[in-house]
């Protein structure tokens, strides 16, 4: 299975949101190889132990971006990342009770990783405009 790279064309105009994007990514793509390479329960729970409470912190300064910087798409990404979260949640709970199983390592990829990145690319690019709009004005 492929890495995840990020690029410019998932580039929201913030810096700090786009390194955290890229952190999220490389942890996740971490998480996939761990598992496929059947690593120890202690580095995997590791891993989604990490990725979960960095999503909650990163979305909560996301929705902060999204709405300083008055992106339409706000209640979107809103949205979105609570879904993501539900996500997450289920992944970790199946994780939990099966361990690293071949399902749970299609699931993350199909669930997890596709759906953070279909959000940065579908969502969260939405405010690049907005914060290039808003800096014109300064």
């Amino acid at each position: 299975m492929p890495a995840i790279n990020w690029n410019k064309s998932m580039s929201t105009g913030v810096q700090s949101l786009d390194d955290e994007h890229r952190q999220v990514i490389a942890w996740l793509n971490k998480l996939l190889e761990a598992m496929l390479q059947g690593k120890g329960h202690a580095e995997i729970e590791g891993l989604l132990d990490k990725i979960n409470r960095y999503t909650a912190i990163h979305f909560r300064h996301e929705e902060e971006c999204m709405a300083r910087y008055k992106c339409p798409a706000a209640q979107k990404d809103a949205a979105d990342h609570a879904r993501i979260s539900k996500v997450l949640a289920a992944l970790n709970a199946e994780y939990e009770r099966d361990g690293a199983t071949t399902q749970l390592t299609v699931r993350l990829q199909t669930e997890g990783i596709r759906l953070f990145v279909g959000h940065i690319r579908r969502i969260d690019t939405q405010l690049y405009p907005c914060v290039r709009a808003l800096e014109k004005t300064a």
